[in-house]
């Protein structure tokens, strides 16, 4: 099954003509030889069921076994965009109404695979892409038996196959979104350990030990300096983490009655959310809350890049964020949408 998958991949990789495919073409000269591939009989309707009605609607195929759907797979033409939500959400819509375990969105190049009854939006239930042009052609071939060949699918090891793959998924989000938070805390309130350890360390270097109180000063004096962004804008801004350069001298700090933390910025970001009905974009936000705070954040020490490559204003705007979100305030960006920011019904009652 495998060398057969692998050597028809290869051969799609040398098409020229695919990004041409109508949905049609892409139908019988990608996916069901694909199907075939993986063990399932295309010429059998009560296997392969195309145009498969759910309602209303239909779906292009469903994959059947002892009368029972087990994969529902939407196509497109090879130019058609997938990352398109209404795609995405119809798919997953129909596939948890009918009690289907995977979900396949593809345009014969790229195959998206879900889980539809997995908690979270369409974005959070994506188990993993396959790509038949930019993947190794043998981990495409042992994704797809993995996870859609027919042998697999009856005896259940594709759909655990797929759930060992999303819980993995979701256990490094959550790790990745907990380590900067997890370093910002340490820095914005040390632990003694911590603040004996560097002082025992300045000692070693220049035979003089500090003030407990000098080193807990200093981590105050470059708190701003040492603090990441959460791991979502670290995302966005394509940036790793980091810290000043040593050699560049601290901006002068503005007086205290121009200074607006982090939590002073929560109120102001929930009244802008609430006014354009629970959900904007992080752009809009950042535009308002800009515009609202200009005499403030036109000072250069809010203007100063720090970690992620961003002004100050904007890093602290993104940290009132993450603690308005901890709060219960505002969804998770899986529920509210990539570059979005959403109010929860908490959060729209706050005053």
């Amino acid at each position: 099954m495998t060398e057969n998958l692998i050597a028809f991949i290869d051969n799609l990789k040398n098409n020229l003509r695919l990004s041409s495919y109508s949905e049609d073409q892409t139908k019988m000269a990608i996916i069901q030889p694909i199907l075939r591939r993986l063990g399932w009989d295309t010429e059998n309707v009560d296997e392969v069921c195309p145009e498969f009605s759910v309602e209303n609607r239909r779906v292009d195929y469903a994959l059947r076994l002892n009368g029972q759907s087990t994969v529902f797979i939407e196509a497109k033409k090879p130019s058609e965009d997938l990352e398109s939500q209404s795609h995405q959400e119809q798919l997953l819509d129909y596939s948890f109404r009918q009690g289907v375990d995977l979900a396949v969105l593809t345009n014969g190049i790229t195959w998206s695979l879900y889980l539809p009854r997995a908690g979270g939006d369409w974005r959070s239930r994506k188990v993993t892409t396959i790509d038949l042009i930019e993947q190794e052609t043998s981990n495409v071939a042992s994704k797809f038996v993995d996870l859609l060949s027919k042998k697999n699918i009856e005896s259940g090891k594709a759909l655990h196959n797929a759930e060992a793959i999303h819980k993995s998924k979701l256990k490094e989000k959550a790790v990745q979104d907990a380590l900067p938070e997890s370093w910002n805390r340490i820095i914005e309130e040390p632990d003694s350990l911590l603040i004996e350890l560097i002082a025992e360390r300045a000692e070693r270097i220049c035979s003089y030990k500090p003030e407990l109180t000098e080193v807990t000063k200093f981590f105050k004096r470059y708190q701003d300096q040492f603090l990441l962004l959460p791991a979502e804008e670290q995302l966005r801004t394509g940036e790793r983490p980091r810290v000043k350069k040593r050699e560049k001298s601290p901006v002068q700090e503005p007086s205290e009655n121009l200074k607006i933390s982090q939590d002073d910025l929560i109120p102001h970001l929930v009244k802008i959310l609430r006014r354009h009905g629970g959900r904007a974009s992080k752009e809009q936000v950042e535009k308002e809350i800009y515009s609202m705070f200009k005499s403030n954040f036109d000072h250069s020490w809010y203007q100063e890049k720090v970690s992620g490559g961003v002004p100050r204003w904007q890093h602290n705007l993104a940290w009132a964020k993450e603690r308005a979100k901890k709060r219960g305030l505002i969804k998770r960006p899986s529920e509210s949408g990539r570059g979005f920011w959403a109010l929860t019904d908490k959060g729209m009652k706050f005053s």
